[in-house]
């Protein structure tokens, strides 16, 4: 019986620890069911590649999740550094009473801002510094000229699925 008790114990606390952003995300009204999916098995793979998004999920609310395109524009932003035609902008807001973040950060109330695409390099643009800092595993741009830096996620190449 302790035995039980012990496994469920822990299987509770790993249930916490991967909370996954799927049940709790707004998707933009009007997006088809197989955008959508594709959607949320990217917000998964967003949620394992930045292991702070995932320790510190208790503290984030708000998940929103909006797909652009670059409408055939060689010469956008997110086409030129990373070749992606379509991508997902991700927001999702710290709540303003979040209890474990660095006061350093002054996190609470603020706005994380990712997008995410596949195209000839997968993988995930953290916005700006605390994004990359909430991400746990992005590059830190301390630069206001340049505040975007990348991560590669070769998984993120599903949304290339995207219609």
């Amino acid at each position: 019986m302790k035995n039980l008790a012990i496994a469920l114990l822990i299987t509770l606390m790993f249930g916490a620890c991967t909370k996954t952003p799927d049940k709790t995300v707004a998707i933009d009204a009007g997006t088809p069911a197989d955008n959508q999916a594709v959607i949320k098995v990217a917000l998964k793979q967003l949620m394992t590649s930045c292991i702070g998004l995932n320790e510190k999920s208790y503290d984030l609310i708000n998940w929103h999740a909006t797909m652009s395109s670059s409408g055939d524009n060689p010469y956008n932003y997110h086409t030129e550094n990373w070749g992606w035609k379509k991508w997902v902008e991700v927001t999702v807001e710290v709540r303003p009473n979040a209890r474990d973040l660095p006061s350093e950060w002054n996190a609470r109330g603020q706005v994380l801002k990712y997008d995410i695409g596949g195209g000839s390099q997968p993988g995930i643009n953290g916005k700006n510094t605390l994004s990359q800092l909430m991400c746990g595993t992005l590059p830190v741009s301390n630069d206001p000229d340049n505040p975007d830096t990348f991560l590669s996620v070769p998984e993120m190449k599903v949304l290339d699925q995207l219609k």
